[in-house]
Formats: structure tokens, sequence, C-alpha cells
């Protein structure tokens, strides 16, 4: 049996969505449509609750450029430190 999820739940998806759908930038316009899509869901659009969503959408967009900053894997060791260990080995074994 499948649950739907709590519409909190819901309002968040919406909200992280749109901060990846636009790439953390938006202008007014896209807010207005963030706000039509979320009224559309059920949502009354009191000002506090504006406030609130605006907020919600700022803390993502700093999650977002955060996460997207972090790199897939951890880099390569660099070589040159490999070669350094082995010149030394090789002015131990001289002396």
């Amino acid at each position: 049996m499948a649950t739907s999820k709590h519409p909190m739940q819901q309002l968040l998806d919406m909200a992280g969505a749109f901060v990846t759908k636009q790439k953390g930038k938006w202008d007014h316009k896209d807010w207005e449509s963030f706000l039509d899509q979320v009224s559309k869901a059920g949502v009354d659009l009191t000002d506090e609750v504006k406030r609130n969503l605006g907020n919600i959408l700022e803390a993502s967009k700093h999650f977002y450029a955060k996460v997207t900053d972090v790199p897939d894997k951890k880099p390569a060791k660099p070589k040159a430190k490999r070669k350094a260990k082995a010149k030394a080995k090789a002015k131990s074994k001289a002396k």
C-alpha cells in the first residue's frame, strides 16, 4: 500500500525541485511562478507563509551552492610526493 507524503514534505520537495531547476538563481517572475505552483498545491499564501517560503528557498540556495561544489570522489594523491619518497630512498642507499 503506497502512502502519500505529508504536505510539509511535499512543500519541501517543491522548494528543492525549484532551487535545483533554477540552479540556485531566480528572479521575481520565477518566484511568482513558484508561489503559483504552491498555491495550486493547496497552500494558503499569507504574507507570513510567503516570507517563510522565501527563507526556505534562500537557505536551499545556500545548500545547493555548497553541495554542487563537493567533488564526486577523492582526488588522486599528487605524484610529486611519490617521487620525493623514491628520491629519498635512493639517497639513503647511496650512503
